[in-house]
């Protein structure tokens, strides 16, 4: 009885015309009898008004569905995830225009066509909890999924939901899709094309129910996917930091349609013929996925209506003016904005999706608060959420699509086609209430709607000039008065800047890429709406054309609609028929014409040639060219000289924002630097207190011989005044020494220097001398010379090390410096030295110098002895210098060396001092040339 009731409800408004009261209870009769029929066998079911619901019963297709019911006409697919469960629509009407079946003239007894429908997929995991502001996760899949239903709608505003406006559930786990094939399963010789819808709204509202695909699946071939996405400050909250990035409803779509591209075959879907296709938001959001890395060779085509991804609201480039939107927003619900991660945590945690979604308010800069935005540099988010991904994965636009298109990145396969209404903005009108019920517009509200858009985007350079260029642009100066003509020119200066201007923009620069455009502008209207004549051909009207509205049940439509079957004309038919016919020819050949449709043809747009088809009706439509170019032209090319810049500047932050994290990490990271400065500190320090003391030990460590052959008084001080000793270095170099050290690192060389006297003869004796070297690095060596008699000089080295040749000049031994710069010490005298005189009895002095380089080694200072013996074969003096000796340290290499010279001059004994000579000899004048310089010395 109840379905009775409700079948009678539905039908009796349908009826047109006033009938007699015979034919009124003929159709009585004969509607019992159908619904009988249906109550048995829906599959037999026929009404007198058909439609995609005929033998479709909400209670067995609804949400109260039995799961252990299963009807003959359930359809079966097995996908990559699991196996759906899905169901066939029958249609009893046909979009064909010469079709003589009417739903008003008489029944339908025969089956037109049928659709296997698939509601409710989901391609990820629901985005709640720690999911809510983070990137969509792909969903684990199934074993049987029962796809009878739509899913729910992403949270929005309550003002877009209800029975009266289509969508009658909302929730945060909304990520689903939905699949419209003409067949499943084998049978199909060829693939379908695929058309994926994305609905508009925004970026706010919206939902994949909305878009019923029946009509165009089943009699155009085309397998038909709707998506959902999260709207609004759950899909697209962006704090320009890696505490939310941002795009998570982008990156929705970007997963849906990954997920389409790895399952559509199983539907008897082309995966290599997939077209975007949506209105406003939508076509924007098909723009951004054309050229993006993650979709663009996924991306086949593209349909744009009323909307391109070239829109200022399409793709947010500014990260402050993202953070100023997530600021406002966390102040309209209470949370802290002390710091992003605050804010982000407040509305993770302590805020429901209810109030996430309702939450509407203007914003400070551009048109709609909510959109993609621009990925900034920063790092992946390091939690348990991202394990596993890659940069690539979660990032989506690091570039313009401007600067992506420039650059050929995107599928140079792919064709383009754009549309636009002639009243695209009229819905900014209709929806201010305070224009109710005559929405009328005079000359003030023009001009604070001018301003408002000035401030808006904050045009500081010279606002006065913006605004007074806008209004020349929209003044009708035959009439300026006219509130008619005022309020048309409001809607056009809108639908110019959001709409026309970008869509104009997006077409000559894929031209100018040679990628093949179609264009249409829609200047006709459904007239089953009734619109007033200002909003008649308003924003998206398309979509009642491309669903097939004109022969689907009134039920699918919202009730604000107030659609019924009876009203649908001809031309509403025809209509609907071309534009679903042009759409799948485009997904299916790229080209929305290649045969005549209604007598309609399109033609290719060109640059310097924008051409595009004028519909007006049916059979009233043509080519023309240059649509409306001053008008986009004045929002591209000539406003931006007028401001002074290319984009528009933005007003900054209320204060600065600084992205810190969690106050324990924080604390962490300024203890971890802190403590990283303060080690190198340490390092620096402990070097150059390394590098002093080596310094300072390579002299302090050695034993200096005075001139009479004694070592200076140990008065508890290292040595001598090394400090003075350098200072004074280059000073006391003129002076006679009586050794020469000549030191590296490796090793030390002793130079013997042989001054001539032929005044004094001394007779040579041993003498040994003991030098210490507390130089790690230097080799510790043992220096034994002995003195002979000849007149040759000679050397002989057993190691590898090259011998350094010896040269005898004015009587003085010198060794010839090599190439490499070596460190030079010398043992010098005091002031007040006198000279040793030296015998001119010839002798011949062999030299034997044997250096042991021992290991280095911390844990004890080695000790290096040199002991110097001279004989010869005069009688031997009894003066002795007295000697330290220390043990040697055994070394890893010894080299000895072998000198033999031959001199005029005796070599005396370092360290003795006789009178006799001194009184004897008296100092004679003498000058030589020591290294390049004269010295002079008594």
């Amino acid at each position: 009885m109840n379905d009775f009731n409700l079948e009678i409800e539905v039908i009796e408004p349908q009826i047109n015309e006033p009938l007699d009261p015979v034919r009124h209870e003929m159709f009585k009769i004969y509607d019992n009898l159908m619904i009988h029929t249906a109550n048995n066998n829906p599959n037999a079911a026929h009404t007198p008004f058909p439609g995609i619901l005929a033998g479709w019963r909400e209670d067995l297709q609804g949400k109260q569905r039995r799961d252990s019911l299963t009807l003959d006409r359930d359809v079966f697919v097995t996908t990559n995830y699991g196996q759906v469960q899905g169901f066939k629509v029958y249609m009893y009407d046909n979009p064909d225009p010469k079709s003589f079946y009417r739903p008003y003239h008489s029944t339908v007894d025969r089956v037109m066509g049928e659709c296997s429908v698939f509601l409710g997929i989901p391609y990820a995991l629901p985005p709640t909890f720690e999911g809510r502001f983070k990137p969509p996760r792909l969903h684990r899949g199934w074993q049987l999924l029962q796809a009878v239903d739509y899913g729910p709608a992403c949270p929005q505003p309550v003002r877009y939901t209800g029975a009266t406006k289509g969508i009658m559930d909302m929730d945060e786990d909304c990520l689903y899709l939905n699949i419209f094939s003409p067949k499943t399963g084998a049978g199909v010789a060829q693939k379908y094309p695929v058309m994926v819808y994305i609905h508009g709204g925004e970026f706010v509202h919206g939902a994949s129910n909305h878009f019923q695909g029946h009509i165009l699946a089943s009699f155009y071939d085309v397998v038909v996917v709707t998506i959902n996405y999260r709207l609004g400050a759950l899909g697209f909250l962006s704090t320009a930091d890696e505490n939310s990035p941002g795009n998570y409803g982008i990156l929705d779509q970007v997963m849906a349609l990954k997920w389409i591209y790895d399952n559509v075959e199983f539907f008897n879907g082309d995966r290599d013929s997939i077209t975007l296709f949506g209105p406003g938001a939508g076509a924007a959001s098909a723009g951004l996925l054309m050229v993006a890395p993650q979709t663009k060779n996924i991306v086949k085509r593209v349909i744009a209506q009323s909307g391109a991804a070239m829109a200022e609201w399409a793709l947010i480039q500014d990260k402050y003016r993202a953070q100023n939107t997530s600021r406002v927003l966390g102040q309209l619900l209470g949370c802290s904005i002390e710091s992003s991660w605050k804010l982000v945590n407040c509305l993770r945690t302590g805020r429901s999706f209810y109030e996430l979604g309702n939450a509407e308010f203007p914003p400070q800069v551009g048109t709609f608060a909510w959109g993609p935005v621009l990925d900034h540099n920063f790092t992946l988010p390091g939690d348990d959420w991202y394990e596993g991904w890659r940069e690539k994965d979660w990032r989506f636009l690091t570039q313009t699509p401007e600067s992506l298109i420039r650059q050929g990145h995107f599928n140079r396969g792919m064709q383009y086609m754009a549309g636009v209404t002639t009243q695209e903005a009229a819905f900014f009108v209709a929806q201010n209430e305070s224009l109710a019920p005559y929405y009328e517009i005079d000359g003030n509200f023009f001009d604070q709607k001018i301003r408002e858009h000035v401030f808006r985007y904050n045009y500081t350079l010279n606002p006065n000039g913006v605004y007074e260029a806008i209004k020349y642009m929209y003044t009708y100066w035959p009439d300026p008065n006219n509130i008619s003509i005022i309020r048309d020119q409001y809607i056009n200066m809108l639908s110019d800047l959001y709409y026309r201007a970008p869509v104009d923009k997006m077409v000559k620069l894929l031209l100018e890429q040679r990628i093949p455009v179609y264009m249409y502008v829609l200047n006709t209207t459904v007239e089953a709406l009734n619109y007033p004549q200002w909003r008649k051909y308003p924003h998206d009207i398309e979509h009642y054309f491309l669903t097939g509205a004109p022969f689907m049940d009134i039920e699918f439509f919202p009730k604000r609609d107030h659609l019924q079957r009876n009203v649908w004309t001809d031309n509403d038919r025809n209509m609907s028929h071309f534009f679903m016919q042009t759409y799948s020819n485009f997904a299916r050949y790229g080209n929305p014409t290649p045969q005549q449709v209604l007598g309609l043809h399109f033609q290719r747009a060109y640059q310097g040639e924008l051409r595009y088809l004028n519909i007006n009706t049916t059979f009233n439509s043509s080519i023309m060219l240059n649509y409306r170019q001053t008008e986009c032209a004045f929002w591209t090319q000539y406003l931006p000289t007028v401001i002074g810049v290319l984009v528009p500047t933005y007003p900054p932050t209320t204060e600065f924002w600084w992205e810190p994290k969690e106050p324990l990490q924080i604390a962490f990271w300024t203890m971890s630097v802190a403590c990283f400065f303060l080690i190198v500190l340490v390092v620096i320090c402990c070097i150059m207190w390394r590098n002093a003391k080596r310094r300072s030990d390579f002299y302090d460590d050695d034993v200096f011989i005075n001139p009479d052959g004694t070592e200076p008084p140990d008065d508890g001080q290292s040595g001598v005044d090394n400090a003075h000793m350098v200072a004074n270095h280059h000073a006391l170099r003129s002076r006679d020494n009586i050794y020469e050290y000549r030191d590296s690192p490796s090793s030390k060389t002793l130079a013997s220097k042989i001054h001539t006297d032929t005044t004094s003869v001394r007779s040579p004796s041993s003498l040994t001398m003991t030098h210490k070297s507390g130089s790690q690095s230097s080799l510790k060596s043992a220096i034994s010379l002995k003195e002979t008699n000849g007149g040759t000089l000679t050397s002989n080295l057993s190691n590898t090390r090259p011998t350094r040749p010896l040269a005898l000049n004015n009587g003085v031994v010198s060794i010839t410096p090599q190439p490499n710069k070596i460190e030079e010490k010398r043992l010098l005298t005091h002031d007040g030295a006198t000279p040793t005189p030296i015998s001119s009895t010839p002798l011949i002095t062999t030299a034997t110098a044997t250096i042991s380089a021992a290991s280095e080694s911390a844990s004890y200072k080695p000790k290096s002895t040199v002991n110097i013996a001279s004989t010869s074969t005069a009688p031997s003096s009894a003066g002795t210098v007295s000697s330290r000796s220390t043990t040697p340290v055994p070394s890893a290499r010894t080299l000895t060396t072998t000198t033999a010279l031959t001199t005029a001059p005796q070599l005396q004994r370092l360290g003795q001092t006789t009178t006799s000579a001194q009184s004897q000899t008296k100092p004679q004048a003498r000058t030589q040339v020591i290294e390049g310089v004269p010295q002079t010395s008594v």
